[in-house]
């Protein structure tokens, strides 16, 4: 945690260390968004690369890095940046498509879309799930033992397949390492939620 003192002391040094270490799994985690959000319609093809996706998290998670919650390992901080950053580029791009598809005799609205694919600086894209302490993480979850390379395999290969926190928590958990307190966070849900989408992530990926 020291180094998180660091980074948000303003270290870019310590923060470009922090996302190396995580590049290759970040990059992956990027690839499942995007092919999630190509594969239903809300990034257009070749929207974007999992590098773009990242470099615009990235930006965002050191921007913001004071907002980081207590108890959010850093690590972990830049996965939820990464899903806030996919998920809000997507709700954007819904609203371009919406917006473009308006006859022309409907009445313009009279606060033009913003047409890039950025996010706002909405106090609730920082609202973070803060999770009971008193909870014995690891006795909610009991025996996952989902396969990385079986998951990796279904996501790639059908990546409407898993709803997207399913996807993300079995990623999260089962992929990427973290244990399930971390995984709540970063998803903001109760342990018996996360429980039930790897369980449910489980099923789908073993059915084909």
């Amino acid at each position: 945690m020291a180094d998180w003192k660091k980074i948000v002391e303003g270290d870019k040094g310590a923060f470009d260390r922090l996302v190396e270490a995580e590049m290759a799994n970040l990059l992956q985690a990027a690839k499942h968004e995007i092919a999630y959000y190509e594969s239903v319609g809300d990034y257009p093809p070749d929207f974007m690369t999992p590098e773009e996706l990242v470099a615009e998290a990235m930006i965002r998670a050191w921007d913001n890095r004071e907002k980081k919650p207590k108890g959010m390992e850093p690590r972990a901080w830049l996965y939820a940046m990464l899903f806030r950053a996919a998920d809000a580029i997507a709700t954007r791009q819904r609203e371009i498509q919406a917006h473009e598809a308006l006859s022309l005799e409907e009445k313009v609205p009279d606060a033009p879309l913003v047409f890039d694919p950025v996010y706002d600086d909405d106090e609730e894209f920082y609202e973070w799930y803060q999770p009971d302490e008193a909870v014995k993480w690891e006795d909610v979850i009991g025996n996952i033992d989902l396969e990385p390379d079986l998951l990796i395999q279904a996501v790639e290969s059908a990546p409407k397949r898993l709803e997207v926190k399913e996807r993300r928590a079995a990623l999260l958990y089962c992929r990427f390492g973290f244990n399930l307190e971390q995984t709540c966070r970063i998803l903001e849900e109760k342990p018996e939620a996360v429980a039930g989408l790897i369980e449910r992530a489980k099923r789908k990926t073993a059915a084909g």
